[in-house]
């Protein structure tokens, strides 16, 4: 995956200094590795904002934007890890877009407990995406969710 770095995020946790990936058309992806906390989710987003709007995929970019944040926001709260990774991918008829973290426990989707103030977010990426999973992998999983292209 490429991508080249723009302008600096700051604020993070830990003084750490993010850069926006500006994202080409001809790209057929791009990556960043976050630290794991609710501040990652805003260089998240923009990740997927750039990646859609490079990729023509404008008016997906505020579904994009919720579910990532949605990814993003569980694995600050679920998993204890580190860092994640927050990735996208042009594929021929949907945008991939996961989140990767170091833990091995699997997220539940849930039905929360009426006026809930948590609990939504996979309920959210269900009913938003066309497909979302989990691809385990040796050291942590990706959690992803693909939105649709629409056909030109």
């Amino acid at each position: 995956m490429s991508g080249s770095v723009t302008a600096p995020l700051v604020g993070l946790s830990g003084g750490e200094n993010f850069a926006v990936v500006a994202v080409q058309p001809a790209d057929a992806g791009c990556h960043m590795v976050l630290p794991c906390g609710p501040e990652a989710a805003a260089p998240a987003r923009k990740l997927v904002e750039s990646a859609f709007e490079a990729w023509s995929g404008g008016r997906l970019v505020d579904a994009g934007k919720l579910l990532v944040t949605e990814l993003v926001a569980n694995a600050a709260k679920h998993t204890g890890c580190r860092r994640i990774g927050v990735a996208v991918r042009r594929q021929p008829a949907a945008f991939w877009v996961g989140v990767r973290d170091s833990s091995g426990e699997l997220p539940a989707l849930m039905a929360p407990a009426h006026e809930a103030e948590s609990g939504y977010g996979l309920g959210l990426v269900a009913a938003l995406s066309q497909r979302w999973g989990v691809t385990c992998e040796s050291r942590g999983k990706w959690v992803w969710f693909e939105l649709r292209l629409e056909a030109s």
